[in-house]
């Protein structure tokens, strides 16, 4: 039985930042209204694909290749700089208004908070600090540690062991199914937040705990036997 976590670690992009802003970004550069919802689950998809063939290739790499074919597709000659800024974009999402709150319920719990993203620490870092939440956040811990993508298991036993706990007793909290289904293969507890679906695909595994927000999500969390 799942049981309450000594430890939280936080997805990043879309669980606790909204990626929305990116949309406009991108009609900067030619391409048309609600291109995010192509780009941003081909990154995903290529980074899946590549990590399937054994080959790890970092965010920035794969996200600006998935660009660039992107804008082929559109026939959009490709500006080098306007790339980058949106890569650089991502360090200035605005974050989802009620993570705060869920940050503060879990450290007044005495729950301790880390940050595990599929990008940079640096920018992740960048990202918590703009919004006032760096103090926050005791690790911020990247798939750049162990060159593998989630939701291989590999990577949540890490966050683990830079926390000095078991797996069992780490929780994740993200708002993707597939990043639910790794982390409850490598035996952690977890959280859906169902920011974008009411519930993930039946493929995968199910959470133990499923959310609207983080606050909701701290509070069932906390509500698992101790």
């Amino acid at each position: 039985m799942r049981h309450k976590p000594k430890a939280v670690v936080l997805d990043v992009i879309e669980t606790c930042f909204a990626i929305d802003p990116l949309d406009e970004k991108l009609s900067e550069l030619g391409l048309p209204a609600g291109s995010l919802k192509v780009w941003f689950p081909r990154v995903l998809r290529d980074a899946f694909a590549l990590q399937v063939t054994g080959t790890y290739k970092g965010f920035a790499e794969i996200a600006t290749g998935a660009l660039a074919s992107l804008l082929a597709e559109n026939k959009i000659e490709p500006n080098a700089e306007k790339m980058e800024g949106v890569i650089e974009s991502f360090a200035a999402l605005p974050i989802h208004p009620d993570v705060k709150e869920g940050i503060q319920l879990l450290r007044a719990a005495g729950i301790r908070i880390a940050a595990l993203t599929n990008g940079s620490a640096t920018t992740t870092r960048k990202m918590f600090a703009g919004a006032g939440l760096e103090d926050a956040i005791e690790k911020f811990i990247s798939i750049e540690e162990v060159k593998q993508w989630k939701p291989a298991a590999a990577v949540y036993l890490h966050a683990a062991k830079q926390l000095d706990l078991a797996p069992a007793d780490l929780a994740l909290v993200a708002a993707h199914d597939w990043d639910i289904d790794g982390a409850v293969k490598a035996g952690l507890t977890t959280a859906y937040i169902a920011r974008r679906q009411p519930r993930g695909s039946s493929a995968m595994s199910p959470p133990d705990v499923t959310a609207h927000t983080l606050p909701e999500a701290a509070r069932a969390l906390l509500a698992l036997p101790g």
